[in-house]
């Protein structure tokens, strides 16, 4: 299974993105933001270069009215090479029927600095891809032999309200349960004994 591969998009509307002021880290995206349905993959195994490579993990949910969508898949790409689309998709937390973890882990990243454009949320009666803004908030720095968490990216939708919201939110605890979800999935991964000893640090 190729992971980097990417289905055609089938449904495809506009977007608009308004950066809030404020303290926290909002986006306010208006009703004709862009959606598109598509369907990413997870790695097969974390075997990469622990020394020369870095992990980056990144967590999601989506909340519009009464429905609750899990990030299933991430798009990023190095600031200094934004032609070249890095794509990769959530695993599953037990068997062919168990329920997505809703975290999304990337290997064999070269150290640099990244940018996240796009999050797929997905449910059993609905899905989508939502583009980020291109703002400084959704980059991150990946370093070589170093597992990083991005966060929890919070896709929240008003009741009555056709506009969305984004958050990036942090909690430790919510970081740990991430990666061991990570560490039960890859268990015979050379990256487990670096992401027990990043959790141990936390």
């Amino acid at each position: 299974m190729n992971w980097n591969k990417l289905h055609p998009a089938t449904l495809l509307i506009c977007l608009t993105a308004v950066l809030l002021s404020g303290c926290g880290i909002t986006e306010k995206i208006k009703s004709n933001y862009q959606v598109t349905i598509e369907s990413y993959y997870a790695p097969d195994d974390l075997n990469a270069d622990t020394q020369s490579t870095g992990l980056l993990l990144v967590d999601g949910v989506s909340e519009k009215a009464l429905n609750t969508m899990l990030l299933s898949g991430v798009a990023i790409v190095n600031t200094n090479k934004p032609e070249k689309i890095i794509f990769s998709g959530t695993f599953k937390t037990g068997s062919f029927f168990s329920q997505i973890s809703g975290v999304v882990v990337i290997p064999n990243l070269q150290p640099g600095k990244y940018r996240i454009i796009k999050i797929n949320t997905w449910s059993a009666n609905m899905w989508e891809t939502i583009f980020l803004p291109n703002t400084k908030e959704y980059e991150i720095e990946i370093s070589a032999g170093k597992p990083v968490y991005f966060g929890q990216i919070k896709v929240h939708q008003p009741n009555g309200s056709t506009d969305i919201e984004l958050y990036i939110n942090y909690d430790k605890n919510r970081e740990t349960e991430a990666w061991r979800m990570v560490v039960d999935k890859y268990n015979v991964s050379p990256w487990v004994k670096k992401i027990n000893a990043h959790i141990f640090g936390l």
